[in-house]
C-alpha cells in the first residue's frame, strides 16, 4: 500500500467536492425546472377546472329548466286527468239518473185515483131592476 500525501488527499477532497457541487447544482436545476413544469401543469389544470365548472353550471341550469318544463307538463297532465275524472263521474251520474227514470214503471191503475167529479149547478141570473122612467121634458 502506498501512503497518500497531503496534496493528494486535498486533491481528492477538492475533486469530491466538485462532483458533489456539480450534482447539487444539477439537482437544484432539475428541482427548479420540475417545479416550474408543475406550476405550468397546475395552471393548465386550474384553467380546465374553471372551464369545466362553468360548463357544469350551464348544464345544471339546462337540467333545471328541463325539470321545470316537466313539472309544468306533469301539473297540466294531472289537472287534465282530474277534469276528465270529474266529467266522467258527472256523465255517469246523469246516465244512471236517466236510465232509472226510463226504467220506472208507471203507477198501476189500481193505485191511480180517478179525477174528482165536480158538478156545477148553473145559478139563475137575477133580472135587473126595472129602469126608472125618463123624466118628461
Amino acid at each position: 500500500m502506498t501512503d497518500l500525501t497531503r496534496q493528494e488527499i486535498d486533491a481528492k477532497l477538492v475533486a469530491g467536492e466538485a462532483k458533489v457541487d456539480a450534482r447539487l447544482a444539477n439537482f437544484d436545476t432539475s428541482i427548479k425546472t420540475g417545479f416550474a413544469d408543475l406550476r405550468a401543469e397546475f395552471a393548465d389544470l386550474r384553467a380546465e377546472f374553471v372551464e369545466l365548472r362553468g360548463e357544469m353550471a350551464r348544464h345544471r341550469a339546462e337540467v333545471r329548466a328541463e325539470m321545470e318544463k316537466m313539472r309544468a307538463e306533469m301539473h297540466k297532465g294531472m289537472t287534465d286527468i282530474v277534469k276528465w275524472v270529474i266529467a266522467v263521474n258527472l256523465a255517469s251520474v246523469g246516465a244512471l239518473f236517466t236510465v232509472s227514470k226510463m226504467t220506472e214503471k208507471p203507477p198501476s191503475p189500481a193505485l191511480v185515483q180517478p179525477a174528482p167529479i165536480i158538478i156545477t149547478i148553473p145559478m139563475p141570473q137575477l133580472a135587473a131592476p126595472p129602469a126608472a122612467p125618463a123624466p118628461p121634458n
